[in-house]
């Protein structure tokens, strides 16, 4: 998966947050955030995991505390600025993460629920 509107499909039924990795890339020159999510709470509820590269001004607040849902994720592309930052991702309804990245990645999508 590679272009917007496919990602941003599959952010709206994925809402329920498993987890968030942040790590850095070699050198310490970025960092990148794999974001794992569920369409439902269930135990087995199918899953998709999102590697975002090279994070840049990551905002999350509101998180954690019981289950985390992020309602109403959007990717869109940022023109002008930064060399190493292409795209934006927020959560346009509660505001709870954003941040800018440089390329994404789906690595796995287990839509099967099983």
């Amino acid at each position: 998966m590679s272009n917007l509107k496919a990602l941003n499909d599959v952010l709206h039924e994925y809402i329920y947050v498993e987890s968030l990795h942040l790590d850095s890339e070699d050198g310490l020159t970025g960092y990148n955030l794999l974001m794992t999510l569920a369409k439902s709470s269930d135990l087995g509820a199918a899953t998709i995991a999102v590697m975002f590269f090279n994070v840049g001004g990551l905002n999350v607040r509101g998180f954690g505390g019981g289950l985390t849902q992020f309602m109403d994720l959007c990717v869109s592309r940022v023109e002008g600025g930064l060399d190493r930052i292409r795209y934006e991702l927020v959560d346009e309804e509660e505001e709870k993460i954003a941040f800018n990245f440089h390329s994404f990645k789906v690595l796995s999508e287990d839509g099967s629920g099983e």
